[in-house]
């Protein structure tokens, strides 16, 4: 009893300490997996608007982002949690019958990605304007949780909660006194920004328009996913590298790449940096997003005077940089491709 009682001591202190800067929230949610026997602690909140937010660790956001996107809507325990409004401690088997686990998308498909989550056990909650679910999860090879593991989860549960409620609160005051919001807001083009799990806290006008109509960009519980298919792949490998160079993990930002849209042949440019200030986890990433279709290309007059071209070299100038080839150029033109290739 003393040795448990001391072990919580230790996880609320790294808790509560990840609020002002002592440790890292990911140093945290590690210490509640020790804690408690787990492999691996996720933190579900779905609110009463429907709204989604996952957090995990060790710290993985090719995880976060992909759970996020694909899998959290078919996750049968989740949804029950909420239209059954089930409370307490909750193991899969409390929720699913062994048929469903068998055809469950998330167990054979995302577990398959992610083995250390196979056993898990769930607190559902109500607080934070909705039902938040700490779970623990293990490899299915070290078998179910002990009473005394769950024991643990049901006494840290609340402190959990709670030191995400004054995260969140925290979070959004250093948004406001960093300046950032205000800096990026003046910018013509999209700008997003999204925490270290991928979730976005802030788009101004120009990239709220953007996702509204899904024009290249859209919204899936809280993350922001291409809206082309062919495109998905893409910006899911910039934001998962713009969070690793968040973390400290890598140093080298991804890029700028192009998203595919419907019925406009431009495409989105999308550039991505990290927010300069906070550290490692806690450091935010920033996507910038060009809207190319509303790019006015200059005048060959205007490129002639800037660059000292000659009349023919500044029109085949403009021709490339609103798309065309040099073949397609000559051909308008009534050149050769010879001599259109000249002025290059």
């Amino acid at each position: 009893m003393a040795a448990s009682a001391s072990v919580v001591e230790d996880t609320l202190s790294c808790l509560y300490g990840s609020i002002d800067g002592s440790n890292s929230w990911a140093d945290a949610m590690g210490r509640v997996a020790a804690a408690t026997g787990a492999d691996r602690f996720t933190f579900n909140a779905v609110g009463h608007d429907g709204s989604f937010h996952h957090d995990s660790a060790p710290f993985d956001p090719e995880g976060l982002l992909m759970f996020a996107q694909d899998f959290a809507d078919k996750d049968l325990r989740l949804q029950r949690i909420v239209s059954q409004r089930r409370r307490g401690l909750i193991h899969t088997g409390d929720v699913m019958t062994a048929q469903e686990i068998a055809q469950c998308p998330v167990h054979n498909e995302f577990y398959r990605l992610f083995p250390e989550c196979w056993n898990a056990c769930i607190l559902a909650l109500e607080h934070l304007g909705g039902i938040t679910a700490p779970t623990v999860q293990r490899r299915a090879s070290k078998g179910d949780f002990t009473p005394e593991e769950t024991r643990l989860l049901e006494v840290l549960g609340p402190h959990i909660c709670r030191v995400v409620e004054l995260q969140a609160l925290v979070s959004a005051r250093t948004l406001g006194d960093d300046g950032i919001v205000a800096a990026l807001d003046g910018l013509d083009d999209g700008v997003i920004i999204f925490d270290h799990a991928g979730f976005v806290l802030h788009m101004n006008a120009p990239a709220r328009a953007i996702v509204a109509i899904k024009d290249g960009l859209e919204l899936t519980r809280g993350v922001l996913r291409a809206s082309h298919r062919d495109s998905r792949p893409v910006l899911f490998d910039m934001m998962i590298r713009t969070l690793r160079v968040a973390a400290g993990l890598n140093f080298e930002l991804p890029r700028p790449i192009g998203l595919r849209r419907p019925g406009n042949a431009r495409p989105l440019i999308v550039r991505a940096f990290v927010s300069p200030t906070g550290k490692d986890a806690n450091r935010m990433g920033v996507l910038t997003v060009q809207d190319r279709a509303s790019w006015q290309a200059p005048t060959a007059d205007t490129v002639r005077t800037a660059t000292g071209l000659t009349p023919a070299e500044s029109r085949l100038a403009v021709a490339l940089l609103e798309g065309e080839s040099v073949i397609a150029y000559a051909r308008r033109e009534g050149l050769s491709e010879h001599t259109a290739r000249s002025h290059l």
